[in-house]
């Protein structure tokens, strides 16, 4: 199939339908001389009307195209590839921007995750709902697109005889400058095309002063698309914070422009020098001075204490330049006030690299999202370590992101212990002792992580993959006991933070409970008898001081914290119910209470936020719940399932409803009408948003396990609460797959069940109560029926009372 673009018709908009990732190319099979294509990429459908589409994305270099628009010079038929990855999206345009036409045989992407249909991975769910349907595929989806094979990330800059050839992207810093205040940074650059740009003052996150030098563009070698309002020629543009782009959430200050009086030529070498004072910033070219930049123009926000180095003169120092901008850069030297050369680099040398955070992935790992946030955020690591098993079954990236994390651990302190909330895939645990500022915050992210290692062995029973670990595994939690107030019993920690409540808090505080209760089955399985006897005992005293200090009859939900016992939370509500704090009189009179938290389709984290219509709803939070209140149903006797139902009819299923949106992967946040949550800034592939996909199986399908590697387990069919007349599914074991399904018959006065059950496997039906079951012959009232391994087992299931009861 050829497709021809001309002047008369310059547009193709390509739908891939789904989530895709990859290198993007172009076959070239016929033009007429050179051709420059404007080409966007998005994941929803409006972001392509944007003159940036949904990017750029200035958070993170993510061994990634930070921008969502590139334009290519095509001058010869053949392949053209992108130098860059393009994460995610399910949309690109290619816009014809000159004259010849230009006829292309194919256009797409060299995949850098795997793109398996839904319908194709190992592990599944069908159900009578075609919605429920479509909102597990979403995490089938997902964390194919979110999680990225070791050598699937190749660096992003290019090391040569001349130097680095950086091509334009978010700057990468250095991990050793972190320490810098005052300096003179000097280096030579080649602008290889319309011009270059650096960071000082920075965090390794690159937020900082940023500075963009344009070259005079001289007519042969710029694209006609380029943006000169935004980078007029031969001017130096300097801001404060992310990059010279803002955006909807990452938003920068206002762009100083600087115009030079003499032409930067491209094709040479320019020396160029940024001193840095307590005045501000002295930028020469070639030791000409072109800008001072006061101070008062770099006032860090308070965003800078957080992603920066909390001061305009004291930080790291990064290169990249703005789109489409490729520059050589080399011979880069700091200096003190007093002369003392501080570091020097002349960028030619493959340890640069890992240095500024941009080599090559060598590990398989999951991400934060596909197209953004590109890093190992270890406590949103908690939803993918469970979607996984339950559909693509692809264990090695969930071992493989446990040992990328706990390679990060920090011996020493400060952070002794922990693990890094959000690492960089490009950088290398040679510098832990850098970049100490990943450890930091969100101290609930590390009891995140640490269930996602119970969870890995509840599903995969992989002792030999966790026995290298261990001792690493229990300095985490060492730290994290070091976070118990001993006066409240419950977490607290000198200037903690965290993300599903405050301090002293019910959330964090049952989180660790339930974090250490996970790890007891490994423990046991290694003869550990200490640890095992130290997380039950210690996850008790935490359910008791939860019980003893939070719990509020009056509210009848657990307190906020002790500093707001007016207040509860849904993350609260959750963990205190799937860490066993909760009786099940404590579970009815909290789901009573979530009526309180709805805001549109969804529910506000906690009865203190105030609900307007710029309310982020978070699939994650409300992910956990969703499992609590499934968990609620079947251990604990709370009948009703409304809230669940409407969580899975309501919100999720925003995501696969609204064409216009529709990734196929589950979202980072919703608003309350049901749109992205954060507008064009929204991941529309992000694995915290699929907990449907595990939670479906496990309490509508209904298989759980009951012993790691479901050596043993349970087949619970839920028959009621989400008018629903059949289930079937797979689910995905180290004995071979269960093949599982009911459905009701006889218009509800059966079910009919069956399982395949694996060799080596008991599975143990739980009847509905008083009901009666048949099975090979066999009469059962009541209790359970066992369910031997080898062989397919069908049971009949009929009520056991009079009155023509029905499911």
């Amino acid at each position: 199939m050829h497709v021809t673009l001309s002047p008369s018709a310059p547009f193709l908009t390509i739908d891939y339908a789904n989530e895709v990732a990859g290198f993007p190319f172009f076959d070239v099979a016929e033009l007429s001389g050179p051709a420059q294509i404007e080409v966007k990429y998005s994941e929803e459908y409006d972001a392509l009307l944007e003159p940036q589409s949904d990017g750029p994305w200035t958070f993170s270099n993510g061994l990634s195209n930070t921008f969502r628009r590139e334009t290519f010079n095509l001058t010869s038929t053949g392949l053209t590839e992108s130098y860059f990855v393009q994460g995610g999206q399910r949309w690109q345009t290619v816009r014809l921007l000159t004259s010849h036409p230009i006829t292309f045989t194919s256009i797409g992407f060299r995949a850098t995750s795997a793109h398996i249909a839904a319908d194709d991975v190992p592990g599944q769910l069908r159900t009578s709902n075609s919605i429920y349907n479509d909102i597990w595929d979403l995490g089938a989806r997902v964390v194919q697109a979110a999680c990225v094979d070791a050598g699937n990330a190749p660096a992003t800059w290019e090391l040569t005889d001349q130097g680095a050839l950086i091509r334009g992207q978010a700057t990468a810093q250095s991990a050793k400058g972190l320490g810098f205040a005052n300096y003179t940074m000097t280096f030579f650059t080649k602008i290889v095309r319309s011009g270059t740009g650096w960071k000082v003052a920075s965090g390794t996150t690159p937020y900082g002063a940023t500075f963009v030098l344009t070259s005079e563009y001289p007519s042969d070698n710029t694209f006609v698309n380029t943006n000169r309002t935004l980078l007029p020629p031969n001017t130096l543009i300097f801001n404060w914070g992310w990059n010279i782009y803002n955006q909807t959430t990452v938003i920068t200050g206002i762009n100083r422009y600087y115009p030079l009086s003499m032409p930067v030529a491209e094709g040479r070498w320019h020396k160029i020098t940024t001193r840095i004072s307590g005045a501000g910033y002295n930028v020469s070219l070639n030791d000409v001075p072109i800008a001072f930049v006061p101070i008062a123009l770099a006032i860090s926000s308070p965003q800078g204490g957080r992603f920066g180095s909390g001061s305009p003169t004291k930080g790291t120092i990064g290169f990249g330049g703005a789109e489409d901008q490729i520059s050589y850069f080399t011979n880069v030297s700091v200096t003190a006030t007093n002369g003392t050369t501080l570091y020097h680099n002349d960028l030619k040398g493959t340890a640069t690299l890992a240095e500024y955070g941009i080599d090559s992935l060598d590990t398989s790992v999951c991400l934060d999202g596909a197209k953004r946030d590109r890093l190992v955020w270890v406590g949103d690591f908690y939803h993918t370590s469970k979607v996984i098993p339950a559909s693509t079954a692809r264990f090695d990236y969930i071992l493989g992101t446990i040992k990328y994390a706990l390679d990060w651990q920090r011996t020493s302190p400060p952070s002794q212990g922990l693990v890094p909330i959000s690492g960089y895939m490009g950088s290398r645990p040679e510098y832990k002792d850098a970049i100490t500022s990943i450890y930091g915050g969100l101290n609930d992210y590390q009891d995140l992580f640490l269930t996602s290692i119970g969870e890995y062995y509840r599903y995969t029973a992989d002792l030999d993959g966790l026995r290298p670990y261990w001792t690493q595994i229990k300095n985490l939690v060492t730290a994290r006991l070091a976070a118990i107030d001993p006066v409240s019993g419950l977490v607290a920690g000198t200037g903690a933070s965290y993300f599903l409540g405050p301090v002293n808090g019910s959330a964090p505080t049952a989180l660790l409970s339930y974090s250490l209760r996970i790890l007891v089955p490994i423990a046991k399985a290694l003869n550990d008898d200490t640890a095992a006897a130290l997380y039950t005992t210690t996850a008790n005293h935490l359910n008791d001081a939860l019980n003893a200090k939070l719990w509020n009859p009056a509210l009848g939900v657990y307190s906020l914290s002790l500093a707001s016992p007016s207040n509860f939370s849904l993350t609260a509500i959750a963990w205190t119910i799937l860490s066993g704090a909760a009786n099940n009189s404590q579970a009815a009179s909290m789901v009573a209470k979530m009526p309180e938290l709805r805001l549109g389709i969804g529910y506000k984290t906690s009865s203190a936020d105030v609900s307007s219509p710029d309310y982020e709803l978070s699939p994650n939070t409300q992910g956990m719940l969703l499992e609590a209140l499934f968990k609620a149903h079947r251990d604990l006797g709370v009948t009703s399932l409304t809230v669940a139902k409407s969580l899975l009819d309501d919100m999720w299923s925003k995501m696969v409803t609204q064409d216009v949106y529709y990734s196929g992967a589950s979202w980072e946040y919703l608003n309350p009408v049901g749109k992205p949550g954060i507008q064009l800034f929204t991941s529309l592939a992000h694995p915290w948003g699929a907990a449907p996909t595990y939670v479906l199986p496990e309490y509508v399908l209904g298989i759980s396990a009951t012993s790691p590697g479901f050596k043993t387990w349970n087949f619970q069919p839920l028959l009621q609460g989400l008018d629903l007349t059949e289930v079937n599914g797979t689910v995905v074991t180290p004995y071979g797959n269960i093949y599982a399904e009911w459905h009701i018959v006889n218009n509800g006065q059966g079910v009919i069940v069956s399982a395949t059950v694996p060799k080596g496997t008991t599975g143990n039906l739980v009847l509905p109560a008083g009901s009666n079951a048949e099975c090979e012959g066999r009469q059962y009232h009541g209790g359970h029926v066992q369910l031997h391994g080898g062989r397919r087992s069908n049971v009949h299931i009929r009520h056991g009372g009079q009155g023509g009861r029905h499911w």
